[in-house]
């Protein structure tokens, strides 16, 4: 097969042995993975309300205890996933992280108390850590190093478009179930285990996959000395750099599923909706996010294949740095005045993880790729550890537009940083030339 023309998905061309409906199988992925990680986040305000009756006062903190233990299962078995993605095939991995997720969506609203919820929590982690890994991993696989920025922005539109259905329209289903009839308890309870057998569904489309290794060698070294060569792999400078964009990129996307649904959630109520009608403004507003980030996408994943990345790399965070300080200047977030900065937010929020998958693609080789972009993730999981800690607390103790403004300033730190990096090989590019 690898010695046959590359097959094409459109204006796509697929790197050799990958075929079409291998593409099409992982672009599935690509639309339901993203809103399968943030739906669970963005309805924890609805379970902390409806299952355990918290205080608004102390739903801040309890929202970044819950993530900060998801990240700390996502950060010990994050890179094991990804080398194990090395070692037996990306399939498997898929597959079971998919069945994991289903779980935990099936346990989550059975909670009656804090450590249930975190329990449940650890196993929807451990499947998020799965799913990431793959998600990344799969997508530096299949393109053409020439497609590369073209199938990003692809499977970055699907990714927000899952979103956008599963946070605009799945978060309707605790309202549609209470209005026939059922309590608030068993309204929430439906739509988790709804949401759950899409997952299930998922994990039967993975099958379809590419099977076997994902390079030419059958060979199976440890699983620990693959986790050590993406930390090797960071004398690149330019990885060194997609893993420090890691950090604060997959901070965003927990910013906007975690502080931005319950500041949400919490004006809703505040007017006077119950907490089902509330679950749906939440996804109202993230959807503007994530509508945005939807059509946004395509354009900037174009764009990284006609420019130079570490350039594009450092764009995607300037506009990360000026959506999320524009939304940390909001006093109230669902009002229409918030949504051009709301907009803004989705296209940085899209584009630094559009940037850092591209560089982090072009930069490594396909037999220790999903060791890489496990350890990426590792750090992305770190990232996201700290805003969950640090934003619970600005949260309730100076008000939900501090953790913007905090992502904002570290997306500026690593904009500069791209910018330095940049600069430098353009430099060392000249002096070669002469």
């Amino acid at each position: 097969m690898t010695d046959q023309a590359p097959e094409r998905l459109g204006f796509i061309t697929l790197a050799p042995g990958v075929l079409r409906r291998h593409a099409r199988c992982y672009l599935f992925a690509a639309f339901v993975s993203i809103g399968l990680f943030a739906y669970l986040p963005a309805m924890t305000p609805f379970v902390l309300k409806v299952n355990l009756a918290l205080p608004t006062g102390e739903q801040g903190m309890a929202t970044g205890i819950l993530q900060s233990w998801q990240e700390i299962v996502i950060l010990v078995v994050i890179s094991l996933w990804g080398a194990l993605s090395d070692r037996i095939g990306r399939r498997p991995v898929y597959v079971t992280g998919f069945l994991l997720i289903a779980g935990g969506y099936v346990l989550y609203p059975l909670a009656h108390s804090m450590p249930w919820l975190v329990a449940y929590r650890l196993v929807f982690g451990c499947a998020v850590a799965a799913l990431g890994a793959m998600l990344a991993t799969v997508l530096a696989d299949y393109p053409a190093e020439s497609s590369r920025g073209r199938l990003t922005g692809v499977a970055f539109f699907l990714n927000a478009l899952g979103s956008v259905t599963f946070l605009v329209g799945l978060t309707q289903l605790p309202r549609w179930f209470a209005a026939a009839g059922a309590s608030e308890l068993e309204a929430g309870r439906y739509a988790f285990f709804s949401v759950a057998a899409i997952a299930v569904l998922a994990a039967v489309v993975m099958l379809g996959l590419k099977p076997g290794l994902p390079s030419k060698t059958s060979e199976r070294r440890p699983l620990l000395a693959l986790a050590a060569e993406g930390l090797r792999a960071a004398r690149n400078p330019r990885i060194l750099l997609a893993y420090g964009g890691g950090f604060t990129s997959r901070a965003d996307l927990s910013l906007i599923t975690l502080f931005l649904a319950l500041w949400a959630s919490q004006s809703a109520i505040a007017e006077g909706l119950s907490a089902s009608q509330a679950a749906g403004k939440v996804g109202m507003t993230i959807g503007v996010t994530q509508g945005t980030a939807m059509l946004w996408a395509p354009l900037f994943g174009y764009l990284g294949d006609r420019m130079s990345r570490t350039a594009h790399f450092a764009l995607a965070f300037g506009l990360a740095l000026a959506g999320y300080c524009w939304v940390g200047m909001q006093d109230d977030i669902v009002r229409p005045g918030a949504i051009p900065a709301l907009m803004l937010l989705g296209m940085g929020q899209v584009s630094t993880v559009l940037a850092a998958t591209i560089l982090l693609g072009q930069e490594t080789e396909s037999r220790t790729r999903g060791s890489v972009f496990g350890l990426q993730a590792f750090f992305g999981g770190l990232g996201i550890l700290a805003i969950s800690w640090v934003g619970g607390r600005l949260y309730d103790d100076i008000g939900p537009p501090a953790p913007f403004m905090l992502v904002g300033i570290a997306n500026g730190v690593i904009a500069v940083w791209a910018v330095w990096l940049y600069l430098r090989d353009r430099a060392v590019t000249r002096t070669e030339a002469a």
